[in-house]
């Protein structure tokens, strides 16, 4: 194999006498992107993008999300210069940091951070010392270099060009990379992500946050270099992307912890693509992405279920820190904002204001919507699959959000599948959430624990939680000023404006858990205003049925009690045989029977839910939100405000209609 500085050589020659090939950067802008206005506030100017291709947001928004930018920005205590590092993907935190120092006046330290040497030995002999490997680095790299372009020194900014010219002069995903190592030659075993280990110019990973980094910025930076085959392979793996998500939604999907990261790949494309026709595919993932995350969000905070989730619970945390900036309905702004609101800062994607409605819950309610989601690898199936994987319903009441799936948690390789979370509004903390959970052993969180038993029916505010194994202990994740009472057969919960009966089959609480609470509430991601509480069930199969009584539909908190002890009823007849009926004081009837397969069985109204009409991404009677599978047609009304994305043949169309 040649050596890496005879690969650079014969790179740059090649690149220099390409007939295809730009000579040049693009020009880069003259007008200030940062000012301060009237108020004092700063004032971030993103590049102009076309009136054809915006949301257009009423100005008081526009107010507002500068007063929420400005919030997070005075709250990023960064110091000058003290940005991080660029070992590998350490620029996952460097470049957003010092893209906030920029904004905030560190305008010096800033740049000269953001202009040294990489310190990887493949980005100085590659790439001219200008890393383009991690996904989270070249995220960062093509905001650096379009949107703080006229910043840089005009040398480097022509070194960037000339580096990424010859990163992109060909498909740099496993391109034979000289720094690749056989097994029996690197420094480490096991299993490691840099060009020693994997055999290519850019990060291999394709979860879909990190392949959205890496197709992106490929595809700028091809179309910026003039390298036209590059960027026409990449126009079409976005496209193919774009397409699934409007087919058969995101196999990472709705995650508290990485849809952020999703979006703010594609904001990049969204803001610097001069391909009218990319430009349209970046703002459908951005629609799409927003939607998603809308029906989620929840004064703040994110609801469940989701995929990958982190224990991201409460105002602020995970993937609601970012959206909070775009749907606020929370006032109080994070006291330690993650850094990646930047790309949301200096964009100029809004969503669509239906979109925004829909986040702050502007519909009628209460209501339920009926969801599907793909399997995690589903994008990679020649057209998709033929069915979906998961089936959610998500209740939204008038202070409460309530999502389930059929097969509860699943904590294995990775997935950290969350299959229930109560969300229920609080005045002084924005909410307070639920989670039931049937393990204290646990991957990144109790928010997706269990022994493997449980199956989960729910209609619309009223569930049947069944666990399979005898005497499972079941775990409750509560508020503690969560006021409990206990009666013959049912615990009441009482929260701000979200009452809970809980219905005991074949179980009985055992009330406040200290350990559990210690492990749960007070380890690296402490809860100090929650705690855990815990029921036992009994020999056979056992479990709970929960019910939400709200002022709207129940008057006060006796009333509810009153009518839960008269109307609600518990059928266990067949609870031997796995079976469990109920029906809640409202007269909404549901009921489960535990399965040793992926064939969930779930009684709504009392018949057998047919999965098979369970198929949309989003649907059902009332919902604010509908894409059906395969469809391609994604329609939002909330707020007076009605927004319709369509994605066929690859090609995307959009209206925004409203008062």
């Amino acid at each position: 194999m040649p050596p890496a500085a005879l690969l650079l050589t014969c790179a740059l020659l090649t690149a220099a006498t390409s007939t295809e090939g730009a000579t040049q950067p693009s020009p880069t802008a003259s007008d200030e992107r940062v000012t301060i206005d009237a108020q004092g506030r700063l004032r971030i100017h993103p590049l102009p993008v076309a009136p054809a291709f915006r949301n257009v947001w009423p100005e008081a928004w526009e107010e507002k999300f500068r007063d929420r930018v400005n919030a997070s920005l005075q709250a990023s205590d960064i110091q000058p210069g003290k940005y991080g590092g660029t070992f590998f993907e350490n620029e996952k935190a460097s470049y957003p940091q010092a893209f906030i120092g920029f904004l905030k006046g560190q305008r010096k330290e800033a740049l000269k951070f953001l202009q040294q040497d990489d310190d990887a030995a493949w980005s100085k002999q590659l790439t001219m010392g200008v890393d383009w490997f991690p996904s989270f680095t070249i995220r960062g790299q093509v905001r650096k270099y379009f949107f703080f372009g006229q910043y840089l020194e005009p040398a480097y900014r022509r070194r960037m060009f000339a580096s990424a010219q010859v990163w992109t002069e060909i498909d740099p995903l496993r391109r034979p990379n000289p720094f690749w190592k056989p097994p029996a030659q690197r420094a480490k075993a096991g299993e490691g992500w840099t060009p020693e280990y994997h055999n290519s110019w850019v990060d291999v990973r394709s979860t879909d946050n990190l392949r959205a980094m890496r197709e992106v910025a490929v595809y700028l930076m091809a179309e910026e270099t003039g390298n036209r085959a590059t960027a026409q392979l990449y126009k079409e793996h976005l496209r193919a992307y774009v397409t699934a998500l409007f087919q058969t939604g995101m196999g990472e999907w709705d995650s508290a912890n990485y849809l952020s990261h999703g979006l703010t790949a594609y904001l990049q494309l969204y803001d610097f693509a001069q391909d009218p026709e990319v430009k349209l595919l970046a703002k459908a993932h951005l629609d799409w992405t927003c939607t998603a995350a809308a029906v989620k969000y929840y004064r703040g905070a994110w609801a469940g279920p989701n995929i990958r989730d982190y224990g991201n619970i409460g105002v602020h945390d995970g993937a609601s820190g970012e959206f909070w900036h775009y749907f606020g309905d929370w006032a109080q702004p994070a006291a330690k904002p993650y850094r990646d609101f930047v790309h949301l800062a200096t964009s100029a994607y809004r969503p669509p204001a239906a979109v925004v409605a829909l986040a702050r819950k502007d519909f009628p309610r209460p209501v339920e919507v009926l969801a599907s989601k793909p399997s995690y690898d589903g994008w990679t199936k020649p057209g998709g699959e033929t069915a979906p994987t998961y089936h959610e319903t998500t209740w939204f009441g008038h202070h409460t959000q309530m999502g389930s799936l059929p097969q509860g948690h699943f904590d294995q390789a990775g997935m950290n599948l969350n299959g229930f979370r109560l969300l229920a509004e609080n005045p002084r903390r924005g909410v307070d959430t639920v989670i039931p959970f049937t393990s204290l052993d646990y991957n990144h969180s109790h928010a997706s624990a269990t022994n493997g038993g449980d199956r989960l029916g729910q209609r619309k505010g009223a569930l049947v939680w069944l666990n399979a194994r005898p005497r499972t202990n079941v775990y409750f994740f509560l508020p503690k000023d969560a006021a409990i009472t206990e009666t013959p057969g049912v615990t009441f919960i009482r929260l701000p404006r979200t009452w809970l009966a809980l219905h005991w089959l074949n179980a009985r609480p055992a009330g406040h858990d200290a350990a559990a609470t210690a492990k749960v509430c007070g380890g690296k991601r402490p809860f100090p205003e929650d705690q855990v509480w815990r029921a036992e069930t009994g020999e056979g199969p056992g479990g709970f049925a929960l019910e939400v009584g709200e002022p709207e539909t129940h008057g006060d908190f006796a009333d509810f009690q009153q009518a839960v002890r008269t109307k609600s009823r518990v059928d266990l007849a067949r609870l031997a045989q796995g079976e469990a009926h109920f029906q809640a004081a409202d007269a909404t009837r549901v009921g489960v029977k535990l399965t040793n397969d992926r064939t969930w069985v779930v009684f709504r109204d009392g018949q057998p839910h047919d999965w098979k009409t369970h198929g949309a991404l989003w649907a059902g009677a009332g919902s604010p939100v509908s894409l059906g599978w395969k469809e391609g047609v994604l329609k939002v009304q909330a707020g007076g405000h009605t927004f319709e994305g369509k994605l066929a043949e690859g090609r995307y169309a959009f209206t925004n209609l409203g008062p």
